[in-house]
């Protein structure tokens, strides 16, 4: 009788927490958060972490959950950023890196029939990797990318039209471009620039989805200029900072970031170098792209992203939870194994 008491009292407590972390299960996320970080990789955070005499914990390490996806898709074991990307956003493998890739149906067209409004800010994508080089496939390719915000963070070409921190555009199916932005760099900050966007998105609708894309970071390191790699995941850093204090705010935001191209760089072992890379940026190489990507999560539905999956699988993890009106969505996907 004793221990059917205590069953009684214990048997229906409810889990709160996730990671040593206050959490609340099964939430609908209504405002997405979404960073698309293209060469990122966990070991890389150590470019911040060990900055400052001591550690310094960032921002990226305070998620409720860690993931890992498979970058494979079903034409290559390592595909390039802007492949994983789109499998991220359709829940799709078959991508092909042509046309084809704009007969899919991104996540965002999911979020529009319930009421979202979505924005996509990208950083340093040149034509080749930035989405808006669907618009190239015709009439398929305007339907992708239908109903959506388009701000870049680079040069504009002559006679596009131009935003600023102060004055951000609210237009559909239209590409914004920095003003600010020369050849080189940008007169803004990544901050900047991703916290106006965000705060002039979330004026317009209660129920959003940002997704911001950098290449930059990729970018750096291709180049083998890890000072400005540093320079520019610091910028992120505090810009994810920003996006997970309104995670902690409110219990319907969730903030995702997830990699593509992760990159292999073989860190320094002793202090001497480290101090050598810290002076001028030597002492770290870049080596070929890694088989998973990093995911990090907090907030609504932060639960769904711990533990290992593909990229394709993403797609349904932002869309998919417990019986809630809105937003689940179980889809026959015949690309998905």
């Amino acid at each position: 009788m004793k221990w059917l008491l205590l069953l009684s009292l214990f048997g229906c407590a409810q889990i709160t927490s996730l990671n040593l972390q206050k959490h609340q299960f099964g939430i609908l996320p209504l405002q997405i958060v979404w960073f698309q970080v293209a060469g990122l990789e966990e070991e890389h955070l150590s470019m911040l972490r060990f900055k400052e005499p001591g550690e310094v914990r960032t921002s990226f390490e305070e998620n409720t959950c860690l993931g890992k996806s498979w970058s494979y898709n079903l034409y290559n074991l390592r595909p390039n950023a802007r492949a994983s990307f789109l499998s991220q956003i359709t829940g799709k493998k078959n991508i092909t890196g042509t046309c084809d890739d704009a007969d899919q149906k991104p996540v965002w067209s999911y979020l529009t029939a319930s009421g979202y409004q979505t924005g996509i800010l990208e950083i340093g994508a040149n034509t080749e990797r930035s989405i808006v080089s669907l618009t190239q496939c015709g009439e398929k390719g305007l339907t992708f990318l239908s109903n959506i915000y388009l701000w870049q963070r680079q040069i504009a070409p002559s006679g596009a039209s131009t935003w600023s921190p102060d004055d951000v555009p609210l237009v559909q199916n239209k590409i914004f471009y920095e003003k600010s932005c020369g050849q080189k760099s940008c007169g803004t900050s990544i901050t900047e620039d991703t916290t106006a966007v965000y705060e002039r998105l979330s004026r317009s609708s209660r129920r959003h989805m940002l997704i911001i894309r950098d290449f930059s970071y990729l970018e750096a390191l291709e180049n083998k200029d890890f000072v400005k790699a540093r320079e520019i995941l610091g910028e992120l850093e505090r810009s994810y900072t920003y996006f997970l204090k309104a995670a902690k705010d409110s219990s319907e935001t969730l903030v995702l970031l997830t990699s593509a191209e992760s990159r292999l760089i073989d860190m320094p072992d002793q202090g001497k170098n480290w101090y050598e890379f810290e002076k001028n940026g030597t002492n770290l190489q870049a080596k070929r792209t890694e088989l998973m990507n990093m995911v990090l999560a907090s907030g609504a539905r932060a639960e769904n992203f711990c533990g290992i999956y593909s990229d394709a699988d993403i797609f349904e993890r932002i869309l998919s939870g417990p019986k809630q009106q809105g937003l689940e969505l179980k889809i026959i996907n015949p690309f998905k194994r």
